[in-house]
């Protein structure tokens, strides 16, 4: 394969590869660089005559001789999209599928997607906003043997989004999926390890700590939900997959009135920052409103098919990361009590808390206090009685 030059756009501290010295010193388009293998070369110096080698990301590549094209019409606007794959002779080979949301959080996605397409092939970066996740991972039925690795550039909503678009497709090979932190919370990344949110670091030190992360099984649940209308009709049934927590009461009214003024007005909801300021706007709405008070009166808990009694409170969360609105280590709390039972991403078990008040999840954000942890189990029953107000 031949090296594909272009001028200009060359990284930061880059040596020429056949004289050794700095490219790019001066602020106008020069010298020239390989797109695929990254390799760069003075615009007076000789050109290397060896092929390309995609360079120190060709595992993740979609190499250009790998690939057909063909041409679709998407909204009146012709794009090209991948007809076939042929594995390349090289390996290993594990090609990326990075889906981003460009929506998320800061509004960072832009330009992620920017510089992972300088990086890697552009038809292996995908915005979701103008593509959803299940046509974007037909791709993967091209090479159904091989397992591609999915990085999932959002917040969580955005991570459960692209999940449930794997189970719909039903693969052939389960695909490994990694997160680049791009929303508010960002829990699930939180509990994996992906950090606390994306920081403009270099996208290629990202795709170094992938390189050495380790592969971990993770619990995913499914929630029935079953409400009866007047006269005890029954009403068809609606099942949701929950991939880290589910809360009903005073932390869900916060999050449920976010969500709808964001939808409304989602000018005034482009930062991270402020976003948090908005959740401690509505939360400190809630500790003088407190319309959750005597949750324990309007729901009934069965853990294991056990009822358990419960305590005065005003929210219940069911816990399936170690991270919880923005960080908090719930089940863990200050770390003054002895635990239960210990948490875990995998054993099959969800850890259920209560909350006394919208000023006590202020406390326990900040390590002031502990939950009203109410035990683990495989299954959790909640009834809400009728006529109860509800914020799930």
């Amino acid at each position: 394969m031949k090296h594909h030059w272009i001028r200009g756009n060359l990284p930061l501290c880059k040596e020429c590869v056949t004289c050794g010295d700095f490219c790019g010193r001066e602020p106008k388009l020069m010298d020239i660089r390989c797109v695929w293998c990254q390799t760069v070369c003075h615009d007076d110096c000789n050109k290397p005559i060896t092929s390309c080698d995609l360079g120190n990301l060709r595992k993740w590549i979609l190499p250009p001789t790998s690939i057909t094209l063909k041409s679709i019409w998407v909204k009146g606007v012709r794009k090209q999209v991948v007809r076939d794959i042929t594995t390349p002779p090289y390996r290993p080979w594990q090609p990326m599928l990075v889906l981003a949301n460009r929506k998320s959080g800061d509004n960072q996605g832009q330009s992620v997607l920017q510089m992972f397409r300088h990086l890697l092939n552009p038809a292996q970066v995908v915005d979701i906003c103008e593509v959803p996740p299940e046509a974007a991972l037909d791709i993967c039925k091209l090479s159904p043997k091989t397992q591609y690795l999915i990085l999932v550039c959002g917040g969580d909503g955005t991570v459960g989004w692209v999940l449930s678009a794997i189970d719909k497709m039903k693969l052939q090979t389960r695909p490994l999926v990694c997160v680049l932190p791009l929303g508010t919370g960002n829990d699930f990344a939180r509990s994996l390890g992906w950090g606390s949110g994306y920081a403009d670091e270099d996208i290629e030190d990202i795709l170094w700590d992938i390189s050495t992360a380790k592969t971990i099984e993770h619990d995913r649940w499914s929630v029935s939900i079953r409400n009866y209308g007047y006269f005890g009709i029954k009403r068809p049934m609606k099942t949701l997959i929950m991939n880290c927590y589910f809360s009903i009461g005073c932390d869900a009214a916060v999050v449920l009135n976010f969500h709808r003024n964001r939808e409304e007005n989602p000018a005034l909801f482009k930062n991270r920052i402020l976003n948090k300021a908005w959740y401690l706007g509505y939360g400190t709405k809630d500790v003088f409103e407190s319309k959750c008070h005597k949750l324990n009166e309007r729901i009934a808990i069965e853990l294991d098919g056990k009822a358990i009694e419960l305590p005065e409170l005003e929210g219940i969360v069911l816990l399936n990361i170690s991270s919880w609105s923005s960080g908090c280590n719930l089940w863990a709390g200050s770390g003054l009590e002895e635990l239960p039972g210990e948490q875990s991403l995998s054993d099959g078990l969800i850890e259920v808390c209560g909350l006394y008040s919208s000023l006590h999840v202020g406390r326990l954000q900040v390590g002031l206090a502990d939950p009203c942890r109410l035990g683990q189990a495989k299954t959790v029953r909640i009834v809400v009685k009728s006529g109860s107000c509800r914020s799930v």
